[in-house]
């Protein structure tokens, strides 16, 4: 499993980053998502090597078994 910075917010406005554990960059997005604000959108996703593996929400599960990661 990576560790994605994803970069949400406003576009044009404030942002802020997070860090999930993914497979791949969409599934990032997906773990992400749960974190957004009312208004906020995913501006941008980037695989990051993080020694320390510190995360800000857990992974997604997939379409098919979204309560288990896998």
């Amino acid at each position: 499993m990576k560790i994605y910075r994803v970069s949400i917010g406003d576009e044009g406005g404030p942002s802020r980053e997070v860090k999930v554990p993914s497979k791949n960059d969409v599934q990032a997005g997906d773990a992400a998502a749960g974190l957004l604000e009312p208004g906020e959108s995913i501006l941008g996703v980037f695989e990051t090597e993080d020694a320390y593996q510190e995360v800000n929400a857990p992974p997604a599960g997939t379409q098919t078994h979204p309560d288990q990661i896998t």
